[in-house]
């Protein structure tokens, strides 16, 4: 993480409130144990005898992660090199057919020192994913990566006129056949490229496949390890490491999620969904809180959500004060509108009676 990126963090962590109390103090910011059930590094032979294990199953997320283990370890052998860079060339594939464009472009440059044969094939692709990785980069203000991302496209001689070279693009991932889960999830979320493009979208079908608290923290580790860019993968890791009680963990994830989030608001209001999916209604609530300050328009409806939660816990906010603000920032026209939708009542018009909700007559004295 550059200077520029920490101080980016460091505001939004302000802006948003990350402050923990002193109880928590020492405590594993990043949802880790501080001290790892399992050897740190494998030695070189066992990453080597993993990934020979891992591609006769046709596990192939598995078979990256111990390959790139012996990257690490610049253990990798001629073939063991040439596998990796097809590998990744296929995660790439998935990751541009879904608009991911900073993990692509990383795939694809691994590719290029894995193989410069390969990588030099792939240039007008690696170009066209620069690029789009350098627009990414530039959606959430950060500067110095969005602009090593254009160097790096016109360095390789720039975006090519039409699709020529560019990866193809594939379809959905099979549609799980009846709306029912795969038979072996493992089987089914380890046998493509990228872990993330299937999994994230089977928790959203099946929330229960995470009950199995061992298999869902080995899963958080690899999507961090494939894209800790992606808004939808630092969602399911916070997820994941709050329902094992990590919250320090979730905590950084979500700020992370803001960070890699256009719309800073709208990452905040996700992340109040989050503890409210964790059943921590406060902190929602502060998060309901910030994400409403932080756009600082009273017609937002994310307010209502604040003041609501306040109202519930008058702990985690001062619901009277929610109210006086954001009648005093409206308009003085929509200040009664406003007062009854934050209450929940319907608002009062000339003459005393209920405007219409939804369609439906004023209350009229029950005529």
């Amino acid at each position: 993480m550059n200077g520029r990126r920490s101080l980016a963090l460091a505001w939004v962590c302000a802006a948003v409130g990350c402050g923990a109390p002193p109880w928590q103090l020492g405590k594993p910011l990043d949802g880790r144990p501080s001290i790892p059930p399992d050897q740190a590094v494998l030695s070189p032979a066992q990453a080597a005898a993993d990934a020979e294990k891992e591609k006769a199953a046709g596990r192939r997320v598995l078979e990256i992660s111990a390959l790139q283990k012996l990257d690490i370890a610049d253990a990798l052998s001629g073939p063991a090199r040439l596998r990796l860079a097809e590998l990744l060339t296929a995660r790439a594939t998935e990751f541009h057919a879904r608009g991911r464009a900073i993990p692509e472009s990383v795939d694809l440059e691994t590719v290029a020192r894995l193989d410069p044969t390969r990588g030099a094939k792939l240039g007008p692709a690696r170009a066209v994913a620069a690029v789009a990785a350098g627009d990414a980069w530039k959606a959430i203000g950060a500067r110095e990566e969005a602009q090593a991302a254009y160097m790096r496209a016109a360095a390789l001689g720039g975006v090519p006129a039409g699709d020529v070279g560019i990866l193809p693009r594939r379809g959905a991932v099979p549609a799980v056949i009846g709306g029912q889960p795969p038979a072996d999830i493992d089987s089914y979320v380890f046998s493509g490229a990228s872990l993330s493009v299937r999994l994230v979208p089977l928790v959203a079908a099946f929330p229960w496949v995470l009950d199995h608290q061992t298999r869902a923290l080995f899963w958080a580790e690899l999507l961090l390890a494939e894209d800790p860019t992606s808004p939808d993968v630092l969602e399911l890791v916070a997820v994941i490491w709050g329902r094992a009680g990590r919250l320090g963990g979730t905590d950084r994830m979500l700020m992370e999620l803001v960070y890699h989030s256009p719309d800073r608001a709208a990452g905040i209001a996700r992340g109040a969904a989050v503890w409210e999916r964790l059943a921590r209604p406060r902190e929602a609530c502060a998060q309901w809180i910030r994400a409403a300050r932080w756009r600082d328009n009273p017609e937002d409806p994310v307010w209502r959500k604040a003041y609501a939660c306040a109202r519930r816990d008058p702990g985690a906010g001062d619901a009277k004060a929610i109210r006086d603000y954001v009648i005093s920032r409206a308009r003085p026209e929509r200040r009664d509108i406003l007062a009854a939708e934050l209450e929940g009542r319907p608002p009062v018009v000339d003459g005393g009676t209920a405007a219409p909700v939804d369609g439906g007559t004023p209350d009229a004295g029950g005529q």
